[in-house]
């Protein structure tokens, strides 16, 4: 069966939204923003899971961080503008009208004081910028105030191995080495200009641990079956089943603000369904009720027998093809993509790298997310404006040991057209 739980970070941010902490009155423009930073996050869920589903094998595990994709994403967006901005705009759930993409770092925040010793939340935002492009000052700054994000300059096309160094370093350190790679050298060149990236670590004690069960037997998606090691619990949870299938929430520590739910089809075309249409799941806190489909939070507990493999997840691929495919190809076509707001360059993004990580035991949860959005120059490479040599004439040439300052060779290239094909 395929592992279509979205990562823990994803249920992070529901359970935050459903936490009020102390306000005050005029806290609640504030708020609304949050809820939009929420429920767009599903949004994006519900729009970008079905083409990744789609397009994964039977036996394939798809973990993903609406979270970190939509930080990453965000980025971007404050910097796009005209259609790329609007289409952007769209898959996030962001209005810009009240613009919720300037209340990340406090919604982040929010996020990461989680009050509880049993559970550890961090997200962290970060610009790697070509040392030959010059970006707008306003695009640094917003960046920096709404997204807490870091900017460092690197030399992508003179030394793409120690920008990757540096990208996956600091990936790797954020997401407490779960994720050590989110890109590579070769990908970099002097076309390079930026790389925005996101990171997400979650790490979580269960309220009530498991205790140790028995090796039993799980079916995957293609009807194999496969050893599988479940932990039990015997104990009341927010429990719900509908002819579809059944779900539980398992909370964590002591506050229980931290979710983790887990939706059991009753058959592999049940799942399949739901994976097209994950709004009938109810993530959205404004959904759950309105559709009485698993809505968990609202739930009364009852004690039941749970039992539950423990496992592990691993998920690292591009998702550019998810995101055309889920609305969002103007930023990624040269004739279209206009992120005037970041720098004075013709730009688009060429690539969104996303690697998540998830281990589940009987002591609790961990997870990670990583997402890295390469942003390249259109139709030309980033030159600076240093002296030029173009060999496009008649030149001299020589061969020489520079020890002892024998000229072996020297010539006159009048023709540069090879006289002989390579071997």
């Amino acid at each position: 069966m395929r592992a279509a739980i979205l990562t823990a970070a994803f249920a992070a941010t529901l359970a935050a939204c459903t936490t009020t902490p102390q306000q005050s009155p005029g806290d609640a423009a504030k708020d609304a923003i949050s809820y939009d930073l929420t429920s767009g996050q599903a949004r994006l869920a519900a729009r970008l899971y079905p083409e990744l589903a789609e397009a994964a094998g039977p036996n394939d595990n798809l973990f993903v961080s609406p979270l970190s994709l939509s930080e990453g994403l965000g980025l971007a967006l404050l910097g796009a503008r005209g259609q790329t901005e609007a289409e952007m705009r769209d898959l996030l759930g962001w209005e810009a009208a009240t613009r919720p993409e300037l209340l990340v770092k406090a919604y982040d925040d929010f996020l990461t004081e989680t009050r509880d010793d049993k559970v550890a939340l961090s997200v962290a935002n970060a610009l790697w910028l070509s040392d030959e492009l010059t970006f707008e000052a306003d695009y640094l700054r917003t960046t920096r105030a709404a997204f807490g994000a870091t900017a460092d300059t690197v030399d992508f096309g003179g030394d793409p191995q120690s920008a990757a160094n540096r990208i996956n370093g600091w990936v790797s350190e954020e997401t407490r080495e779960r994720i050590n790679k989110i890109v590579d050298a070769s990908g970099f060149n002097d076309s390079t200009a930026a790389v925005l990236t996101n990171a997400v670590w979650f790490r979580a004690d269960w309220t009530v641990p498991f205790e140790d069960g028995s090796t039993g037997e799980f079916t995957r998606g293609d009807g194999s079956k496969v050893a599988a090691h479940m932990m039990e619990r015997l104990a009341p949870l927010q429990y719900r089943e509908t002819r579809d299938g059944q779900a539980v929430a398992l909370p964590y520590g002591k506050s229980q603000r931290f979710v983790m739910e887990v939706f059991l089809p009753n058959d592999a075309q049940t799942l399949r369904r739901w994976e097209q249409n994950l709004h009938a799941l109810s993530f959205m806190l404004a959904d759950q009720g309105s559709d009485a489909k698993f809505d968990l939070g609202a739930s009364t507990e009852q004690t039941i027998l749970l039992r539950l493999p423990r496992f592990e997840a691993r998920f690292d691929q591009s998702v550019k093809e998810a995101l055309i495919a889920a609305g969002m190809p103007c930023a990624f076509a040269e004739a279209c993509a206009n992120f005037s707001g970041m720098a004075n360059a013709p730009l688009r993004i060429d690539d969104v790298a996303h690697a998540t990580f998830l281990r589940v035991d009987k002591e609790g949860t961990e997870a990670a997310a990583a997402t890295a959005v390469k942003i390249v120059v259109v139709g030309a490479r980033l030159v600076p404006d240093v002296p030029r040599m173009i060999v496009d004439r008649p030149f001299l040439v020589t061969i020489r040991d520079r020890a002892s300052g024998a000229l072996i060779f020297i010539g006159r290239i009048a023709d540069p057209t090879p006289v002989e094909k390579a071997s």
